[in-house]
């Protein structure tokens, strides 16, 4: 079980120094989305768990479980982007419901865009290079092209099986939790501003923090949502943005927080 992986040291160990299991038989993949599938061959680096990138693999490997539950488990770089409307006091941020076509979490609500930086010489590029992923996925998923002031905050490590779990895929991720405004007009319109992709996302909605609260309260949310908000550090980064507090670190000092 994941719980086991978590509660004990991990050593992590670089794709090209042992043999990653791949359920070589891929009949099981073609009960998934065609488009879905085809992502699953996206380049994903492999990190340890400071962070370092030690390996690269494919997003279908890192989401395996067994690669996950294995000993040396199997951590990948992940982001998560949460985009506020500040017209409002407080402010509300935009939350995603995943498309139903998703291989992972289908149909549950997370924050505006959740996905990973790939393995090329740009997005491997620490802070800058989530940026940068950050910037391709909001605009693949969402049709968001407007310009954002992103802001950098810290970085997550979580794992939990797939919902509803299918004994096949789950998350190993160190998460870098991406901030920004919607500051282009005087509030942001959910229908002209976002062109969704409906293969990633169901649709989208402004929420209060007690809509996310309550989202999570009844079971509807992703894992790393629900933990981010259950441990409180949504209410606190959502306070210090509404009150102009919120700083870009850049330098990855920060220490990584485990859930």
């Amino acid at each position: 079980m994941i719980k086991s992986v978590i509660t004990r040291p991990l050593n992590m160990v670089s794709s090209s120094c042992r043999t990653l299991a791949s359920s070589a038989h891929l009949e099981f993949l073609d009960k998934y989305d065609p488009q879905q599938v085809t992502l699953l061959y996206e380049p994903l680096m492999v990190v340890d768990l400071n962070d370092n990138i030690i390996g690269k693999t494919t997003k279908k490997d890192a989401h395996l479980l067994e690669n996950i539950e294995a000993e040396p488990s199997l951590v990948h770089r992940a982001f998560s982007f949460f985009l506020f409307d500040i017209s409002t006091t407080p402010s509300r941020l935009i939350l995603q419901q995943r498309a139903p076509e998703k291989i992972t979490y289908p149909s549950l609500w997370a924050n505006t865009c959740c996905s990973h930086p790939l393995y090329n010489d740009i997005e491997m590029n620490g802070v800058e290079g989530v940026k940068h992923a950050v910037i391709r996925r909001v605009k693949y998923e969402l049709g968001y092209e407007l310009d954002l002031d992103l802001v950098y905050l810290t970085r997550i490590f979580y794992q939990a099986r797939n919902i509803p779990d299918d004994g096949i895929f789950g998350e190993s991720e160190i998460d870098y939790i991406i901030f920004a405004k919607h500051k282009q007009t005087p509030k942001l319109d959910l229908v002209t501003d976002f062109q969704l992709n409906k293969n990633e996302v169901k649709q989208i909605q402004s929420m209060t923090l007690k809509d996310c609260e309550e989202l999570v309260e009844k079971g509807l949310a992703t894992p790393w949502f629900a933990r981010i908000v259950k441990e409180g550090l949504l209410a606190n980064w959502w306070a210090a943005l509404d009150k102009n507090e919120l700083k870009d670190n850049d330098g990855q000092s920060d220490k990584i927080i485990q859930l």
